[in-house]
């Protein structure tokens, strides 16, 4: 999954705060980018992919702990969400690596 933000953050070529976009691929920064002045900082490809993995694994070693927090905190919200959840699971997984491959191919 990417998605986008603005920040106030010190650009380097302005020489002062001014607004910029920040772009993510899942929990990984892929850029920053000065809206006053274009100018633009990327990670680099095999980098993002390499960090963007350690997320996943990380993502996929802490889910029954966050599992088990969210059926302490919610058994029946959890129970009724569970099977459309599992369902849906493979679907966003999927989304998600592929909205990474795409943003990767667009640049």
């Amino acid at each position: 999954m990417t998605s986008k933000m603005k920040a106030e953050l010190f650009c380097l070529h302005c020489n002062k705060d001014t607004p910029h976009e920040v772009n993510y691929a899942g929990n990984t920064l892929k850029s920053i980018k000065c809206l006053n002045c274009g100018n633009e900082i990327e990670i680099r490809r095999d980098k993002l992919l390499e960090n963007y993995a350690a997320d996943f694994i990380d993502r996929i070693l802490t889910k029954p702990y966050r599992m088990t927090q969210e059926l302490e905190q919610d058994l029946t919200g959890f129970i009724l969400s569970l099977p459309i959840r599992i369902i849906t699971k493979p679907y966003r997984i999927a989304k998600e690596i592929g909205d990474i491959i795409k943003d990767e191919q667009d640049n």
